[in-house]
């Protein structure tokens, strides 16, 4: 699968038309109200698809600009249409703790939701993402915002340095993960080593969203990971917690965490108090 990406037209040529704006505050209002409105913002989904002339919105959300795809990225989609309850408790929290120094290391950044969103804020921000059209599309965004600069990469993080393999999902890339069978050959290394080539020596908060491989990051990371390097605050997804071969969290604890929250989309926070 090549997924759709259109890094070279100018933001706003895929401007929403009024008609679409409406429809845009509609969705993001609709959603909470439970079953009932989840079932009607499936079927407003479907006529903002079906009004599109194209798969891509260029819109403003949270003060940023984005180049956004109406499907094949829940993450698109969901900043797109319910912003508003997009990692509402994550980003909040992150938000909250931004402050002069304050570094952000995103692995797994998707469209750069988490990282722009920092970076606005004034934190300093790695974003990393494997894939390669999903890179690009994260550049995409990133340069549409450059008064909210983030140091972009493209990789794999895991447990060691080497060429690894993704598997897509058409339906959303966001869950494109780790697997022998895949098509995508992309390197993986060490978030140790990326830290330091980045010159990173203390860290505000991690967010780590890799589809099941979250132990692949952690475990090493709170294995190795000087004193003075350990996050204060950490954003990981626990939805795919079973095909762990070690509980990160468990290493975290013995390095002085606890279990913050658990979150509605399937992430666990956690907090190290100084």
């Amino acid at each position: 699968m090549t997924a759709i990406v259109d890094d070279t037209s100018p933001f706003w040529a895929y401007h929403p038309n009024a008609v679409q704006r409406r429809l845009y505050r509609f969705t993001a209002d609709v959603y909470r109200y439970g079953w009932i409105g989840k079932r009607i913002f499936g079927r407003l989904r479907w006529l903002d698809r079906t009004l599109a002339s194209g798969g891509i919105a260029d819109v403003e959300r949270f003060g940023l600009r984005w180049r956004l795809y109406r499907s094949g990225n829940v993450s698109d989609s969901r900043l797109l249409l319910r912003p508003d309850s997009f990692d509402p408790l994550e980003t909040d929290l992150l938000l909250q703790r931004v402050r002069t120094g304050f570094a952000f290391v995103d692995v797994g950044a998707n469209c750069g939701f988490y990282a722009l969103r920092v970076a606005a804020a004034g934190g300093r921000v790695v974003a990393i993402e494997p894939h390669p059209e999903m890179f690009r599309r994260l550049q995409f965004n990133a340069a549409l915002n450059p008064d909210s600069p983030v140091r972009l990469l493209q990789s794999a993080v895991g447990d060691r340095t080497g060429e690894i393999r993704l598997a897509e999902d058409s339906r959303n890339l966001g869950r494109t993960r780790i697997d022998d069978t895949g098509t995508v050959a992309v390197e993986m290394r060490p978030l140790l080593d990326i830290l330091g080539d980045e010159g990173l020596d203390r860290l505000g908060a991690l967010k780590v969203d890799v589809e099941g491989f979250e132990d692949l990051v952690l475990v090493p990371f709170f294995r190795d990971a000087p004193e003075a390097l350990l996050p204060g605050t950490i954003v990981a997804e626990h939805t795919w917690s079973d095909h762990w071969t070690e509980d990160w969290r468990q290493i975290a604890g013995e390095r002085g965490y606890r279990e913050w929250a658990r979150t509605p989309t399937g992430n666990v926070i956690l907090i190290r108090d100084p």
